[in-house]
């Protein structure tokens, strides 16, 4: 049985370290920032265990470049701080996202994945759409999607 974490809505500032940590070392705090994280219809989500913030995810309302969808979300920036990973609370935190998700009528949440998180998309339901394709900088990543169905 995985532990639980306490979730929480987030200010974008909070999501900067562990992105910088885990997804971009190589930037400063600032150029983590997307373009998307300030706009009205994004959200950041946190989950905490023993008081420390270990995973975090953005939500921002953005048409998928390869799926048609009335209300689509992308998902950005999620990571889980590697002393936590594989027990579960990357999950927990998506599967908060989608009920919020939902009350908001989103009809498809999408991503494009780094090919090691890949299997933990597939495990929650994600599915791989299209060709492997280069970040600079980054590594290699596959468009991936779950279709929600909206309360």
């Amino acid at each position: 049985m995985s532990q639980q974490g306490v979730l929480r809505y987030i200010h974008v500032t909070e999501t900067l370290p562990l992105r910088k940590k885990a997804l971009k070392p190589f930037l400063s705090i600032e150029e983590c920032i997307n373009p998307e994280d300030s706009e009205a219809s994004t959200f950041h989500l946190g989950l905490s265990f023993k008081d420390n913030l270990i995973c975090v995810a953005s939500f921002s309302y953005q048409a998928c470049p390869l799926l048609h969808a009335g209300a689509p979300y992308r998902l950005r920036g999620m990571v889980t701080d590697e002393k936590y990973r594989s027990q579960g609370f990357g999950a927990q935190l998506l599967s908060f996202a989608q009920d919020q998700l939902r009350k908001k009528r989103c009809d498809l949440i999408w991503c494009n994945a780094r090919i090691t998180a890949m299997p933990f998309y597939e495990s929650i339901g994600f599915r791989g759409l299209g060709e492997l394709f280069e970040l600079p900088g980054i590594g290699v990543h596959k468009v991936m999607y779950k279709i929600l169905n909206p309360r």
